[in-house]
């Protein structure tokens, strides 16, 4: 009985191999796009694949200034769309097959409250 070793098949070795890069894209790719402030102000050229689930997890609507600060960072210096009574987060090239423009998330204030937010492209 023990001189029966089962012999691996050419097929199982690629669908082992196939397995271990999907879960390996799957991880990374989670790893990406999950918000986080330490990654958010680490990487601006990366915020584009991370603000979906930053709109997932923390509403801004009502935040203080001091608040988005202390979730996002400094908002970006110079930055298109700017404004007195705003403050703009470059994202990072435009979410399309040909990136030609840049994402830009523009946090508008009323009375130091934010009032509304959303993504503009250059």
């Amino acid at each position: 009985m023990l001189n029966k070793i089962r012999k691996i098949k050419p097929w199982q070795v690629i669908l082992f191999i196939l397995i271990i890069d999907i879960v390996f894209l799957g991880v990374k790719y989670i790893n990406e796009h999950t918000f986080s402030t330490d990654r958010w102000i680490k990487y601006p050229d990366e915020r584009v694949k991370m603000v979906n689930d930053l709109f997932r997890k923390h509403s801004l609507a009502g935040l203080s200034k001091d608040q988005v600060v202390e979730l996002l960072g400094p908002d970006t210096e110079n930055a298109y769309f700017k404004e007195i009574d705003n403050m703009v987060y470059y994202l990072g090239p435009e979410r399309w097959l040909i990136s030609i423009d840049s994402e830009w998330l523009v946090i508008e204030f009323d009375n130091n409250t934010v009032v509304d937010y959303h993504i503009k492209r250059d």
